[in-house]
């Protein structure tokens, strides 16, 4: 008899997910090219783009570069804006077969409320994820004195959330910066403002050299560093703030295939969100999943849930 394998995962109480895989925001894009090509069924959800209030171009070309084991990518948030995304994007998101999740970003306390109040009143969006990298930071890169200091930090998450929480009854994921302030303290600051689950790892500070050129290859010199390069910092951070928190962690960077998957439950993930990969193939997500199960079978392991935040509870 085969080993019933369970997948299913909960971010909440009662938000529970089909499967811990979640297509991570903009891996996909906003979906538009999906049809027939890409594999999302048992996907534990799929993640947008990050929305703003209003359009935004994004940065100048180019915003990515190759780099050792990942991508360099600058992109400034470009998207429609929510009035487009609600007359295009959502309702086709809304008729794949996977849960969605709804990425944010506002650039004041105005926008933060609007979105969080309308993207409420679409029936099928499971929960918001704030993307709580300061708007500076997105158009900007990563120029010296741009970044906020630990104190600015904590009282920007803080009052983002608050704002949101207050603004709607979807759960709600912070996906926090990894600049400005320590991990595990922003986690803190996070839930206590009103997360019900932690999002890491955003990209990393990093820069590009054009040798012939003499200069940096991005326009704003300073953009992000995703892929498998980052992993090991990733895995830190769901350690750090399972050490921090006790809500769900979406684990994320540089997963590419059902192991590295299982090593972010295993540090103490409940979901793994999986980006860059989605560029390469479109349908890694499903091999990934596909992977996990085949490991769980062989191991004897029934229930998912079971293995998060084993590492930390071995020995």
């Amino acid at each position: 008899m085969s080993l019933q394998i369970d997948l299913s995962v909960h971010l909440t109480p009662t938000c529970a997910l089909p499967s811990p895989i979640l297509i991570a925001s903009g891996g996909l894009g906003f979906g538009d090219t999906l049809a027939g090509a890409v594999a999302l069924e048992g996907a534990g959800a799929f993640i947008t783009p990050t929305l703003t209030l209003s359009p935004r171009q994004g940065n100048h070309m180019p915003r990515t570069v190759e780099a050792s084991a990942g991508l360099i990518h600058a992109n400034g948030l470009p998207n429609p804006g929510l009035e487009a995304s609600l007359v295009t994007d959502i309702p086709r998101l809304l008729s794949l077969p996977c849960p969605l999740i709804v990425s944010i970003h506002g650039e004041n306390t105005e926008a933060w409320r609007t979105l969080a109040e309308r993207l409420s009143a679409i029936r099928g969006v499971i929960a918001l994820e704030l993307n709580l990298t300061p708007t500076a930071l997105h158009s900007d890169g990563f120029l010296r004195g741009d970044t906020p200091n630990e104190a600015e930090t904590l009282q920007y998450i803080a009052a983002s959330l608050q704002t949101v929480r207050a603004a709607t009854r979807l759960p709600l994921i912070a996906k926090l910066p990894n600049v400005g302030a320590e991990i595990g303290v922003a986690s803190r600051a996070a839930v206590s403002a009103g997360a019900d689950a932690i999002a890491v790892s955003q990209a990393f500070p990093a820069v590009a050299m054009r040798l012939s050129g003499r200069r940096f290859r991005l326009p704003g010199v300073a953009g992000g560093l995703s892929g498998p390069a980052i992993k090991p910092l990733a895995l830190y951070q769901v350690w750090r703030v399972a050490q921090s928190v006790s809500v769900p962690i979406i684990g994320m960077g540089g997963v590419m295939n059902g192991e590295d998957a299982l090593e972010f439950v295993m540090a103490g993930a409940t979901a793994v969100g999986v980006g860059i990969a989605n560029l390469i193939h479109p349908n890694t997500s499903a091999q990934v999943l596909a992977e996990m199960r085949a490991w769980m079978a062989r191991n004897g392991v029934a229930k998912i849930a079971t293995l998060t935040g084993i590492a930390n509870r071995e020995g």
